[in-house]
């Protein structure tokens, strides 16, 4: 019988590897009194089986009350170890306080048990400590599972989601006219109460109201919402969701679409449009406009299109920091994804000011210049993989 050890701590994702990894008979447990007040064990078996893991009824949570304490540690360990003497034991060292881990070693290498480590800077391997060895984790974690792993969960239904990326499938085409031209004024000209009545229940368009000065975008739009063209104007009956579109949907569906379409390329997994995270039995929640995993991190993108005149000190930066804060979590990226000028300076570069504050919080920009390159050329993939990831990127 294989026994697989885990110290619980504010990182879950290297402990819901190592068990995706090993897939043992029995999971044992370690939980501090702190995490246990996060509910972090529940948390964490919660995660495994939205994974396909059920040890609902194969799994111990031993106690902890001291994690700086050696002789507790040791008496804790030692408990653990009582519940399945003769299994064969693998114990993951690296959650928990670096007594805890240090203990830990020292007792499971007397009794001969697998000692192993998840480096940080390299999530998908699964490092021997004994032997040096690798060996690569072949589980990809899910949103899901990341989220409930901290005591997050969708508060949008993901059949909803999925609705939402069919629609964002069938207007890519329309987004990528929109980005390529990159419009200063937003495309309804309508006024605030029928801006919401639109938003909630869709509108019946009038003249002059959607009227693209460019003749392709024009002739997109008409193509998806089979709109009238009346001159410039297009006309006609028009859903919630196509006026959420217009309203500045557009740039996340063409973010999602770009993610979506070079999954394998960017080696990136469960790109997701508009999903609603928030903690578990609280109503609180917080929308993120496009999310995806890559080396087994969250990074989600939020976008704002429009002049944002009402937000000259891109105070859209403290709410990415605000939520990303949330997950107590080290492998959270996020990216501000904007047509606004007010982040940028007369030669079109960040602010210096705004540049600082988003090092700060490890937030990246995707803006106008680069929103048009990736909407003209939507097959190459290495411009988004430059915008998004790498080291050179520059607005």
């Amino acid at each position: 019988m294989t026994v697989l050890c885990c110290l619980l701590s504010d990182q879950h994702v290297p402990n819901l590897l190592s068990v995706h990894h090993f897939r043992p008979d029995r999971l044992v447990l370690i939980e501090s009194e702190r995490m246990r007040q996060r509910n972090a064990a529940q948390d964490f078996l919660d995660a495994l089986k939205s994974g396909g893991l059920d040890y609902g009824d194969r799994h111990e949570v031993v106690p902890h009350s001291d994690v700086s304490d050696f002789d507790v540690i040791a008496a804790t360990l030692r408990q653990a170890f009582a519940k399945h003497p003769t299994g064969h034991w693998i114990v993951n060292l690296t959650g928990g306080t670096k007594p805890m881990s240090i203990i830990a070693y020292e007792f499971f290498k007397a009794i001969r048990a697998r000692l192993i480590y998840v480096e940080a800077a390299r999530p998908n391997e699964i490092l021997d400590v004994e032997t040096g060895q690798r060996e690569t984790i072949e589980h990809r974690l899910s949103i899901e599972e990341f989220l409930l792993g901290y005591g997050f969960e969708h508060k949008k239904r993901l059949q909803k989601v999925r609705n939402s990326e069919k629609r964002a499938k069938e207007q890519f085409p329309a987004a990528a006219a929109i980005g390529r031209t990159m419009p200063s004024e937003t495309l309804l000209k309508i006024g605030p109460r029928r801006w919401q009545e639109g938003r909630n229940k869709g509108l019946d368009l009038r003249p002059h109201e959607l009227e693209p000065p460019d003749l392709v975008v024009r002739q997109a739009l008409q193509r998806l919402f089979h709109l009238r063209s009346e001159g410039t104007s297009l006309t006609g009956q028009i859903d919630k969701y196509g006026v959420q579109f217009l309203t500045g949907g557009w740039l996340e569906v063409l973010l999602w679409g770009l993610l979506d379409r070079h999954q394998e390329q960017l080696n990136i997994w469960d790109v997701r449009l508009g999903i609603v995270p928030g903690p578990r039995g609280s109503t609180a929640q917080n929308d993120f406009d496009v999310a995806f995993m890559r080396d087994y991190a969250l990074h989600y993108i939020e976008c704002k299109t429009g002049g944002q005149e009402h937000d000259p000190d891109v105070a859209a930066l403290y709410k990415i920091e605000a939520v990303t804060r949330q997950f107590r979590a080290l492998r959270v990226r996020s990216y501000l994804a904007t047509t606004s000028a007010n982040l940028l300076d007369e030669n079109g570069d960040i602010k210096r000011s705004v540049s600082d504050r988003a090092s700060l919080y490890g937030c990246r920009f995707v803006t106008t210049p680069h929103i048009q390159k990736l909407a003209e050329s939507p097959e190459r993939y290495d411009l988004l993989e430059e915008v998004l990831f790498s080291n050179s990127a520059r607005s």
